[in-house]
């Protein structure tokens, strides 16, 4: 089968490889995760020793206990050489981490693993590897690698279909026009990955809940709530239930990668809220899926995911800005570097204005007074405005009028220039 390489995943794991420590390959499944993995395979081969084992493979059936994980890698190492053990889906061996913590510190041995589960890496399982792992989280493709792997050029349509569809890397091999096999897609991916990761594995009692619960998720993408808020929510409906399962529930949905959690962050005070947080699909296209019936009605939720999205690739820390009771939807930072970022619709409707802007000149008619207001507009971005450091702005829309603007710090420009050409 056809591999598309994903050079930048490819290169990062080379490069923390001979450092005595375990690369850990995270993301929900289907993420391209095994094929990174089986393109490092067939790099790495012509360095040394693969030892290559699919845990999702029925002839890896019998490796249930770390003591048969690390019996299996024994035999495989070849004294004199260097050896490079690659697991897909280790989590599905018990105890796994028992038998890496033993092979990662044995010389001329490499270790990379994939897993699906967050729980794999919990603190119980950082503390048995004495911080000697690298994590990589592996994303859905960004629409770049989208129009990579689909043969497209940049345009309308094209970005209509990232947003509509997401980026799992085997979609590309559905045709575009086959909605039906594209929906059928990603309700196997939905079912595998909430009956195996979360229904068994966390012993779920009541799947109804947890069904409902990943569907308000979907519906409120980027809105901001709480488990205390939600089950409120339930009991309006007639499903009583405490806001503490809630809270399991919702870590049980996190815990699979599909969905991340976002903390609020008051930038006046530079301090973590602890409660009410924001939750966005690591998949668009899973998040559809779920709200297939209101995806028309739901534009600006998908467009912030895909900014939320972008942001994640870049390798920023993400959270959702609060400043004098305004929101900032995503203050960002990766060392020393911080960048603020709002996401609207458009900057020349009222909704918009109203949200984003002062409404000095909403009455602003004719085509010629409404260029001019939305240079005016532009300057006010209101709750950006507040914000008094150099750190760079953006407001990301997909009005096609907004062209490129610097002003005073904040740059306002299209989702498709944001996702494609800043370098951000």
């Amino acid at each position: 089968m056809e591999r598309i390489n994903r050079n930048d995943y490819i290169a990062l794991v080379c490069s923390l490889l001979g450092k005595g420590e375990a690369v850990v390959l995270t993301g929900h499944r289907r993420a391209g995760k095994s094929c990174i993995l089986e393109l490092l395979a067939a790099e790495l081969s012509e360095k040394g020793n693969v030892i290559y084992i699919d845990m999702e493979n029925p002839e890896n059936a019998d490796l249930v206990t770390f003591r048969e994980l690390s019996e299996r890698i024994k035999v495989a190492v070849v004294e004199g050489r260097s050896n490079y053990v690659l697991i897909d889906e280790v989590q599905e061996v018990e105890e796994f981490e028992k038998a890496l913590r033993y092979w990662v510190k044995q010389d001329g041995v490499d270790v990379v693993v994939t897993g699906s589960n967050a729980a794999m890496l919990s603190s119980d399982i950082a503390n048995s590897f004495a911080g000697r792992y690298h994590r990589v989280h592996v994303n859905s493709l960004d629409y770049k690698e989208f129009l990579t792997f689909y043969g497209l050029e940049d345009s309308d349509n094209a970005f209509s279909q990232y947003l509509r569809w997401g980026g799992l890397p085997f979609l590309y091999r559905i045709p575009l026009e086959d909605e039906r096999t594209r929906t059928e897609y990603l309700g196997s991916i939905y079912d595998t990955i909430f009956v195996k990761d979360i229904v068994r594995r966390k012993n779920v009692r009541n799947v109804s809940l947890l069904d409902n619960l990943a569907r308000f998720v979907a519906d409120n993408s980027g809105k901001v709530f709480s488990a205390n808020s939600i089950a409120k929510y339930l009991k309006g409906g007639e499903m009583a239930v405490s806001a503490n399962t809630v809270g399991e529930y919702m870590d049980a949905l996190c815990d699979t990668y599909m969905i991340d959690r976002v903390k609020r962050y008051d930038i006046k005070g530079k301090s973590v809220f602890e409660q009410q947080d924001k939750y966005y699909f690591e998949d668009l296209g899973l998040r559809n899926y779920l709200c297939r019936d209101k995806r028309a009605l739901d534009i600006e939720k998908v467009l912030e995911g895909a900014v939320y999205l972008k942001l994640k690739r870049s390798g920023y820390e993400i959270y959702v800005g609060q400043l004098n009771g305004k929101e900032i939807d995503f203050v960002v930072r990766r060392g020393d570097e911080v960048i603020y970022v709002q996401v609207a619709l458009q900057v020349t409707g009222e909704e918009t204005y109203e949200r984003e802007l002062t409404s000095s000149t909403l009455n602003a008619t004719r085509p010629s007074e409404r260029k001019r207001s939305r240079r005016s507009l532009l300057s006010q971005f209101g709750n950006l405005k507040l914000i008094k450091d150099n750190y760079p702005k953006y407001v990301v829309t997909m009005d096609p009028n907004v062209g490129l603007i610097h002003d005073s710090g904040i740059i306002a420009c299209t989702a498709r220039q944001f996702l494609l050409n800043l370098d951000i």
